[in-house]
């Protein structure tokens, strides 16, 4: 039989397309960019999907400023940037880039607070963003007009992912907006806004206040109906003070003909929020096409309601009339009764309740027989006096922080089933017993000083660590720890170190200043001092 061999420069150009669409940018390039004429060809007409909140500093520098942006700026369809691992990256690319050239991009991702300026010439580039149609953005200042600006001048966008932009004052204007998460003043902020948003499928919304009206002078709304609206998630915020009555108000002035999924999520001081009579009648009279009813109400356990709690729990659970299952569950400072399966992503058992061995076992994500019903919990802060010897904590947590010292605590059994699925992890210290962790990116090492000796337990530890936070007690012997980390040891993906200092003595700008005259330019290499922390860029 005859054997055939096909080479990849005999792919067709479409085939080499489909190809690029399952790597990233840089494997593209890394792999194909110069082989020869076919494939720089493919690579000019291909879209990429670039992720600046996970490189270096040297590499925004050698390869997105120098090959990528210059040339490939017109094929990025999916654009993402933060300022977490290269200094000032939004400010920089903002200023050498416009924006305007990326005549593809659907996806727009800022993350770590863009400035208003960003913000601002953001607004008036929308309409020039013909293909764009999803944006995110993690700020808590934004320019006059801005959400009018970037859901109504654009035809393509359909997406706004805003949860720090606060909505304080009704509008006029219309859009065709139909996915949004935003936070809005109250309820009668909420209802403009679903009436002059009419295309919305889903909604996800925080409610920051009271209408500060009692039940007989809530305001006069009409009744709207929210035709597309299939999924709405409402959290009621704890400083809102808001009382169930004005849900209940809501949901009168509302109709949901399509409502598929209803989440509800508050923290507040009061058991009206969690009463089965309001519930079934809201379920029965304006929810009845949901399909997925999801509940997470939080009270401080410092108010002395255990008891009603428990009672409540049991009146939902027998009388409900939609038949879902409910759990309580204790943190450090809420009692939540939830649906069965913990709906949120976190969970802080840092400190427990006093009283707390007057409960049985399954009220937290580590001392629960049934795992399932914490699936969806990542992220965990724990005290390590809440880890018992035999304790293996769940696979699906993803970042951990232990706080304190518990000499009989084994790390490398505790942690077996998460450890090659931690992301980041923040501890006292660095113990003998911690596992090898493969995919660990960030590490945070606290109320231990840093030596050079840690540096080889790092490399087997975490070798593929991306941003390391650490405490020195002598700054003077900070630089052959740096030099070591940055030039002698095996960690080759550091990008970001954050070092706090508890020297007495001397500061990081004097340290800083030494640095510079025996290291006169390093081009890889930016710091920034702030009081008792020194940033470090690479």
């Amino acid at each position: 039989m005859q054997n055939f061999r096909n080479h990849i420069q005999n792919f067709s150009t479409e085939l080499l397309l489909e190809i690029f669409d399952y790597l990233s940018i840089n494997d593209c390039f890394n792999a194909f960019y110069n082989l020869n004429k076919k494939m720089n060809s493919a690579l000019y007409i291909s879209g990429y999907s670039i992720d600046l909140t996970v490189i270096s500093r040297q590499k925004f520098y050698e390869f997105y400023q120098n090959i990528i942006f210059p040339n490939y700026s017109q094929q990025i369809r999916k654009l993402k940037i933060s300022n977490d691992l290269t200094i000032g990256l939004l400010d920089k690319f903002f200023n050498e880039y416009y924006l305007r050239d990326f005549i593809q991009l659907r996806s727009l991702t800022l993350i770590n607070k863009p400035s208003y300026i960003i913000l601002g010439s953001i607004a008036l580039l929308i309409p020039h963003l013909k293909q764009l149609e999803h944006i995110s953005i993690d700020s808590n200042s934004y320019p006059d007009s801005f959400f009018e600006k970037i859901t109504t001048k654009s035809s393509t966008i359909k997406s706004c992912y805003l949860p720090g932009l606060q909505i304080q004052d009704n509008f006029t204007f219309e859009s065709k907006i139909t996915y949004l998460t935003v936070t809005v003043e109250d309820i009668t902020i909420l209802w403009n806004l679903l009436a002059r948003f009419s295309q919305l499928k889903y909604l996800n919304v925080f409610l920051r206040s009271t209408v500060d009206a009692n039940e007989e002078c809530l305001p006069k709304l009409n009744v709207i109906s929210c035709n597309n609206l299939q999924i709405f998630k409402l959290h009621i915020l704890e400083q809102s003070s808001i009382e169930f009555n004005e849900i209940e108000y809501l949901f009168q002035r509302i109709l949901f003909p399509d409502l598929i999924s209803f989440s509800y999520d508050c923290v507040t001081n009061s058991l009206d929020h969690f009463n089965v009579t309001h519930w079934n009648d809201i379920l029965s009279k304006y929810l009845s096409t949901i399909k997925k009813f999801v509940l997470l109400v939080q009270i401080p356990y410092k108010l002395p309601v255990y008891i009603n709690i428990k009672e409540a729990l049991i009146d939902m659970q027998k009388n409900l009339h939609t038949p879902i299952p409910f759990s309580l569950s204790i943190d450090y400072e809420y009692y939540m009764i939830h649906t069965d399966i913990y709906p949120k992503k976190n969970f802080n058992l840092s400190l427990k309740p006093p009283n707390l061995n007057l409960y049985s076992n399954n009220y937290d994500p580590i001392n629960c027989d049934i795992i399932e019903k914490y699936s969806k919990v990542n992220s965990l802060i724990l005290d390590c006096n809440s880890i018992l010897p035999c304790m293996i904590l769940s696979k699906n947590i993803q970042y951990l922080q232990i706080q304190g010292y518990n000499d009989n605590l084994n790390l490398s059994k505790s942690l077996k089933d998460c450890s090659n699925q931690l992301l980041s992890l923040k501890i006292c210290g660095l113990p003998n017993d911690l596992p090898h962790m493969s995919n660990l990116r960030q590490l945070t090492i606290q109320q231990i000083m840093f030596d050079l000796k840690m540096v080889s337990k790092l490399e087997f530890i975490c070798p593929h660590l991306e941003l390391l936070t650490i405490e020195i007690d002598c700054i003077q012997q900070f630089g052959n720890i740096l030099d070591q980390l940055r030039y002698k040891s095996n960690l080759t993906e550091l990008k970001f170190i954050r070092a706090f200092s508890r020297d007495p003595i001397q500061t990081w700008s004097s340290w800083l200043n030494e640095r510079k005259q025996i290291i006169p330019s390093d081009n890889n290499i930016a710091y920034e001092a702030k009081n008792s922390y020194l940033f470090i860029w690479f």
